[in-house]
């Protein structure tokens, strides 16, 4: 921030001495209206009207992207919301896969667990 505060008083100083070796009366026109004015004059007028538009486009700026920063902001808000929902739901899921599992019925036995009849006993 610093380097832009110098760089804007040298230009200023710039602005300043091109308008002091300038200063040849000037007519200025406007639509409805004639002005003659020092030249000097007629250059600080206009560096400190091109100076105000950039503050105001800068500051229009600034304004956009602090709503554009809240409007992503409450959309984390939202999605960490849902976030913690859907973690607390597999929680459950979870909970009810365990209980399950531990009161499920014992396996069936299969072919391989019977036990062999011999032929005698037949």
């Amino acid at each position: 921030m610093q380097i832009w505060f110098v760089i804007s008083l040298i230009f200023a100083l710039v602005i300043a001495a091109f308008a002091a070796l300038n200063s040849d009366v000037v007519t200025i026109r406007l639509i409805f209206a004639k002005y003659e004015l020092s030249q000097s004059i007629v250059i600080i007028i206009s560096a400190v009207v091109g100076a105000v538009v950039a503050i105001l486009f800068g500051f229009f700026g600034r304004i956009k992207s602090a709503m554009k920063t809240r409007e992503l902001n409450a959309a984390i808000r939202v999605s960490e919301a849902k976030i913690a929902d859907l973690d607390l739901k597999l929680k459950k899921c979870e909970t009810a896969l365990a209980a399950a599992k531990t009161q499920a019925a014992p396996p069936e036995k299969t072919f391989k667990d019977t036990p062999e009849i011999s032929p005698e006993k037949k």
